[in-house]
């Protein structure tokens, strides 16, 4: 009787894999975690109940048994789940959109890694087809995470050198979620010597430039608000705010004139640009080359657009 017990309990050993993943809903639990086995916490941001993308990387690659195998030494799973479904836990939902505004994540399904402390190293946004493709872009992460421990032991200008290395190992789409990691390099470097201050006020102004023209409501404030901006742009920013200027100028043109003063916008727009778009060259030629057919076509758009419109 005990060999056939032994027997049943062997068979039903063999048929349990060694290791299954572990998708934690307490964030600071699997922090915890992680601190413990020294890994990094891999969150799948999700909408489990109506998120197409979200239900395919889940059921095709996350919850394979490929991926646990690449996973196990390396992550602790957390998920950060915001379901449709009215019986879900409001106050674990509550925690889970908290996390979500704490990181910036605002698409599904997105995959950030972080450290133990809760810095963002890496991860990837959007749907994935393979564990293959998912490790691809994870490797980085891996790396900016040995990076942050020597920059532990580290102190002064090698430990700066460290932690700007790491953020720039993070995908170019992620670093605005890595705020931790940026505001650490930011206090440890007041001269700015790794230009990370700079790249921040140059985001900030574009930020609040774009904002600042959402609320315009005619061309002639847009212009208004285009030109103090300009006064004070930053040069990476120049380039964008003339081409607005210039869409303005030219979708509200209403004379031979108004069509070559936009012209001269782009010019100038093409100008500030390093290595700008041949096209761009060509586009603006072909403004200059008869304004008055340019002004024709752009009146017959417009005549499309108004008889196309809905009548109250």
């Amino acid at each position: 009787m005990f060999k056939k017990t032994l027997w049943a309990m062997l068979m039903l050993a063999s048929l349990v894999p060694a290791w299954a993943a572990e998708w934690m809903t307490d964030l600071e639990a699997a922090k915890t975690k992680a601190a413990a086995e020294n890994k990094a916490v891999l969150i799948d941001f999700t909408g489990s109940d109506w998120c197409g993308w979200c239900i395919r990387l889940r059921k095709q690659v996350l919850d394979t048994p490929a991926f646990e195998d690449y996973v196990k030494d390396k992550f602790v799973l957390a998920e950060i789940d915001l379901p449709r479904n009215p019986k879900f836990d409001a106050k674990l939902r509550a925690r889970n959109e908290e996390i979500c505004n704490q990181y910036g994540v605002s698409g599904f399904p997105t995959v950030l890694v972080i450290t133990p402390k809760g810095e963002v190293i890496g991860g990837f946004s959007g749907y994935l087809e393979s564990v293959e493709a998912v490790s691809k872009s994870l490797a980085p992460a891996l790396t900016t995470a040995e990076l942050l421990k020597k920059a532990e032991t580290q102190q002064g200008a090698e430990q700066l050198a460290s932690l700007a290395q790491a953020y720039q190992g993070i995908p170019d789409e992620l670093r605005g979620n890595a705020t931790g990691l940026r505001d650490r390099i930011l206090a440890l470097d007041p001269q700015d010597t790794t230009g990370l201050g700079r790249l921040q006020r140059v985001q900030e102004q574009r930020a609040a430039f774009m904002e600042s023209v959402r609320g315009a409501r005619t061309p002639k404030e847009t212009i208004s608000i285009i030109d103090a901006a300009l006064a004070t742009a930053e040069p990476e920013n120049k380039p964008g705010m003339l081409q607005i200027k210039f869409q303005v100028l030219f979708m509200s043109a209403e004379t031979v004139d108004d069509i070559k003063a936009a012209a001269e916008v782009m010019r100038e727009s093409i100008q500030a640009t390093p290595n700008a778009d041949p096209q761009a060259v060509k586009r603006l030629e072909s403004l200059l080359e008869n304004p008055e057919e340019t002004l024709q076509r752009l009146r017959d758009f417009r005549n499309r657009g108004a008889k196309a419109a809905p009548q109250k």
